[in-house]
Formats: structure tokens, C-alpha cells, sequence
């Protein structure tokens, strides 16, 4: 592969590999095959814009009947995390999320959205050659809806899709139990959104109260926290 790797470095080396074998190692074949795809799949523009900096974005919290999933997708602009189309794919990202029951970015790429059943990478590739801008599936997760499971998007932005939710900072916390009240699991969302130390969360005073921690807020109410996540942009 090393001829087609000179002469198209700005390709994915998965791609040249992918190429060789659909064209039986026929160099000549191969290029031909690449540039085809390429053209299709935005493959070059994606390469070179892939290490500009993606400070804007959006996380989504997308929730079913059975699953809570949430992810965040960024890019360059506030603009283009804006856009139909780039709303459309954090849309396909968070279903196919869900779909899977994933928690890993790596494991998400590689899956089949569910519109046309191509890898979610390559969709986000597609995206990037339309927009023009670099794009990232920056984290993933999701965990079974059970009635002690509780959300938190700090900064909304308004979504017409149903059981869909966008903002800046997303938070999904699981407890044992969600108490008659939900304010408390609330406050333990927004401290976690808030909060640049999540290690020993029990112990920290919480931030809307600093003579309470977490643990005791949580005693109190007769609830605990088995297990929860943070995602941001920025």
C-alpha cells in the first residue's frame, strides 16, 4: 500500500487498507476505488480540517421508554451547531446511541445509523465535507430509564424532536430511587454540571448550600447515587 499511501496520505490508512482488499490488491484498481469514495464521503476535506480547534457544540439527552442516552458533538461555530444539518446528525448520533446501548466513542463510530444503516463515523464525515467545518463525537453514554434516573441540561436550546433535549452542559445521574420530591436530585444534577471535581462526589459540599454535602443531602432524602455522567462543550 505504500504507492497509494504516498500518493493519497490525506486519506484514512483504514480506507486505503478497505480499498485494496475490495480491489484484490490491484494498486491501480485501488486509486481508482479511493477517489470514487473520496468524492462521496468528503473524505480529504474532513482529513485536513480534522485538527482545527472545536470549542462550540452541543450535548443532547435523547430519552425513551427504556434508555437514557446523551452525548456531545462539537464544532467550530455557534453557527453551524445551529444548523439543521448538524442538528440532524447529533439527532442520528444520540439514536444510535441509544439504539446500541453504548458508552464509548470508539464503539459509537463504528455503528450503522439507523436512517441508512452507514457507520455513525462516516455519517459525521459526510457532515463535515457539507459544512465545512470540523466536527467531533467528542462523549458518549447511556444507561437503562428506571425511576431513579434524573437529567440536567444547563444552558437549553430549544428542539422540535421529541424526547429530545440540547444544551451545553449535560448530566444524567442514576439513584436507587427518586425521592418524592425530586428537588434534591436536581441540586445533585446541577452541582455535578457545576462542578470542575467530581471525585468523591458524597463528600463535597454541595454548591447551592455549602453546609450540606452531597452524601448528606442524599441521606436525608432517603436515596443514593449508584452511578451518573457529565458532558460539555467547551
Amino acid at each position: 500500500s505504500s504507492g497509494i499511501n504516498a500518493e493519497y496520505g490525506g486519506l484514512p490508512f483504514i480506507k486505503i487498507k478497505e480499498a485494496l482488499q475490495a480491489t484484490n490488491n490491484n494498486a491501480e484498481e485501488a486509486k481508482e476505488w479511493l477517489l470514487a469514495q473520496a468524492a462521496q464521503h468528503n473524505w480529504t476535506k474532513a482529513e485536513k480540517l480534522k485538527e482545527r480547534s472545536t470549542s462550540q457544540g452541543l450535548v443532547g439527552i435523547y430519552t425513551t421508554p427504556h434508555r437514557v442516552s446523551m452525548v456531545s458533538l462539537l464544532c467550530e461555530t455557534d453557527f453551524v451547531c445551529r444548523n439543521s444539518k448538524f442538528l440532524n446528525l447529533l439527532h442520528q448520533s444520540l439514536e444510535t446511541v441509544s439504539e446500541h446501548g453504548v458508552s464509548s466513542v470508539e464503539h459509537a463510530l463504528a455503528l450503522p445509523v439507523s436512517t441508512d444503516r452507514e457507520p455513525l463515523g462516516e455519517a459525521i464525515i459526510s457532515t463535515v465535507g457539507s459544512l465545512g467545518e470540523n466536527i467531533k463525537l467528542s462523549g458518549v453514554y447511556s444507561t437503562p430509564k428506571t425511576p431513579g434516573t434524573g437529567t440536567y441540561l444547563h444552558r437549553r436550546v430549544e428542539s422540535d424532536i421529541a424526547g429530545l433535549q440540547l444544551g451545553t452542559i449535560g448530566v444524567v445521574v442514576s439513584c436507587d430511587v427518586i425521592p418524592a420530591d425530586p428537588q434534591p436530585v436536581n441540586q445533585i444534577s446541577q452541582h455535578i454540571a457545576g462542578s470542575s471535581d467530581l471525585n468523591n462526589l458524597t463528600a463535597q459540599p454541595l454548591l447551592q448550600d455549602e453546609t450540606v454535602t452531597v452524601g448528606q443531602l442524599c441521606e436525608t432524602h432517603g436515596f443514593r447515587v449508584l452511578d451518573f455522567c457529565k458532558l460539555s462543550v467547551g
